[in-house]
C-alpha cells in the first residue's frame, strides 16, 4: 500500500482572504505551499510570473515565509492567426519560439523577429511597474520556485527558466495549479522539481479560465507590494 503524502500545515491568515477578485489564485497559492514545507523559512524565493501569477505566489511565499518577487514574461502572436501563441521573451535574454508558426501562410522570421524587438521594447517599463528599480533577486544563490496561475502554451515558462538559469539557481521549481500533460512534459527537463496540484492531489482545480477575474499588470503589480512589504514585516 502506498504511503499517504504529508501535507505541511499552512501558517497564518490569508492576507487577501477578502478580497473576492483574488481568492481563487491565493486559495491555489496556499495548496501549492502544503508541498513545499521543505521550503519554509529558508532563502528561497517565490518568482510569479505576472499579471497571474502574483497572487498565487504572493500566497505561497506569504505561506513558506519566504521572498517573493516577479519576473516579467510576455508571450506574442502574430496577426495572420492570432489565436495560435507564436512565442514569448522575459527579461534577462529568455527568448521562446513556436517553430511551427512559420507554416502558416505569411508568417516569416523578419516578421517573428519585428514582433521581438517590439515586445523587448515593452519590457522595461512593466520591470519598473512590478519591481520599482529593484534588481531579479539572485544576490545569493538561492533555491527559485517559478510560478504562474497556470500552464497554457508553456512557452512563457520556458522562457522565464531560460532567463532563471542564467543564474544558476541551487535549485529551479515550477509550481501551478493546473497543467496540461504534454506541456509539462516539455518544461519538465528545464526544472528540478514541478508541483501541479491538479497531479498532487487528483483532483481537479478550477479552470484558470473560469477564474473570478483576469489581472490587469497595475493591479497585479500593487498587490505584488503588498505581499512583499507584508512577508518582510
Amino acid at each position: 500500500m502506498m504511503k499517504a503524502a504529508v501535507i505541511e500545515p499552512v501558517y497564518g491568515a490569508p492576507l487577501i482572504g477578502c478580497d473576492d477578485r483574488y481568492e481563487d489564485r491565493a486559495a491555489a497559492g496556499r495548496r501549492l505551499a502544503s508541498f513545499l514545507g521543505r521550503f519554509r523559512g529558508t532563502h528561497a524565493v517565490a518568482l510569479a510570473i505576472p499579471p497571474g501569477g502574483v497572487a498565487v505566489a504572493g500566497e505561497l511565499a506569504r505561506s513558506l515565509r519566504i521572498q517573493v518577487d516577479a519576473i516579467v514574461t510576455r508571450e506574442f502572436r502574430v496577426r495572420v492567426n492570432p489565436a495560435v501563441v507564436a512565442g514569448a521573451i522575459s527579461e534577462s535574454g529568455g527568448l521562446c519560439l513556436n517553430g511551427a508558426i512559420l507554416r502558416f501562410p505569411g508568417v516569416t522570421p523578419a516578421m517573428l523577429w519585428d514582433i521581438v524587438r517590439a515586445e523587448q521594447a515593452i519590457l522595461p517599463e512593466l520591470i519598473a511597474l512590478y519591481r520599482h528599480g529593484r534588481p531579479l533577486p539572485f544576490d545569493i544563490r538561492r533555491p527559485v520556485i517559478l510560478v504562474d496561475d497556470g500552464l497554457s502554451s508553456g512557452l512563457a515558462h520556458l522562457a522565464a527558466l531560460q532567463a532563471l538559469r542564467r543564474y544558476h539557481p541551487l535549485a529551479c521549481l515550477l509550481a501551478t495549479p493546473r497543467a496540461d500533460e504534454h506541456i509539462l512534459h516539455m518544461i519538465r527537463p528545464w526544472v528540478d522539481e514541478a508541483i501541479v496540484l491538479d497531479l498532487h492531489t487528483h483532483t481537479p482545480t478550477n479552470s484558470v479560465d473560469g477564474w473570478q477575474m483576469p489581472l490587469s499588470d497595475e493591479d497585479a503589480a500593487i498587490l505584488l507590494e503588498r505581499y512583499r512589504l507584508h512577508i518582510v514585516s
